[in-house]
């Protein structure tokens, strides 16, 4: 665990510029890849759970693009900071996978309860999994779960969930170093310093696009910025909205 001292040293790396500086570094080693068909040489999984800015994820999309690389960004269909199915979010997405990025699922178990069977699980992920596939006209390549830790059951480690790559499986969790922006900070490893180092040769890295900014800021101040940010484009909607209806709009 690092030392608060250490996290507020770390604050700046969550910036857009280092961003793409870590994928530069990452690039000297790894190919970055797709869950569904990875290759036998070094290679990352570069992956985003879409927790709260769908904004913040096209920002950095477009960044991997303009770099030369893919990740795969999970869609969270009960996401309490958007909504999947609104025109808005929608082209959002469809930027994402044009910028040719893949998707997958991000599913919050805690919706279900506890005693949450297998059978149950399986069905609702596949539920969810159709969704995104018939919303946006690509194939989800993998799961990832949201909150699974506050449940008692363990996490299933299946390779594979109703079809998908299961990102939390044993063997990845065996087979690939792990590294995780989770709230905001590196909680256990720096990113950096592991691109830096190189020494496994399979990696898996978890990035949520609303902690990474063009400005440096502590944490809950980037989740602020998101919250603010989509607050103010609903309330430019509902202006233009009513400015093209010609209908009043009394402030």
């Amino acid at each position: 665990m690092r030392d608060e001292k250490q996290h507020l040293l770390e604050f700046s790396d969550f910036t857009e510029e280092n961003y793409r500086n870590l994928l530069r570094l990452a690039k000297r080693k790894y190919v970055f890849a797709g869950y569904k068909a990875p290759p036998a040489g070094p290679h990352v999984f570069w992956r985003h759970d879409l927790d709260a800015s769908m904004n913040r994820s096209v920002s950095l999309a477009q960044i991997e693009r303009e770099e030369g690389v893919i990740a795969t960004y999970f869609l969270f269909p009960r996401c309490l900071y958007y909504n999947l199915l609104n025109p808005l979010t929608h082209a959002l997405v469809r930027q994402i996978i044009d910028l040719g990025h893949e998707i997958a699922l991000h599913f919050d178990p805690t919706h279900f309860g506890k005693g949450l069977t297998r059978e149950r699980l399986i069905e609702a992920i596949a539920a969810e999994r159709d969704l995104l596939r018939r919303e946006f006209g690509v194939e989800p390549t993998a799961v990832s779960f949201h909150l699974y830790g506050v449940l008692e059951e363990p996490m299933p480690d299946d390779d594979e969930l109703a079809g998908l790559v299961n990102a939390y499986s044993k063997r990845l969790r065996d087979t690939y170093g792990y590294v995780s922006d989770s709230n905001g900070i590196w909680l256990h490893r720096r990113l950096q310093d592991v691109l830096s180092a190189a020494c496994e040769d399979r990696l898996q890295v978890l990035t949520h696009p609303e902690w990474w900014t063009a400005e440096v800021m502590p944490p809950r101040a980037r989740l602020q910025r998101a919250i603010d940010g989509h607050a103010d484009l609903m309330g430019r909607w509902y202006d233009e909205t009513v400015a093209r209806s010609g209908r009043p709009n009394f402030r």
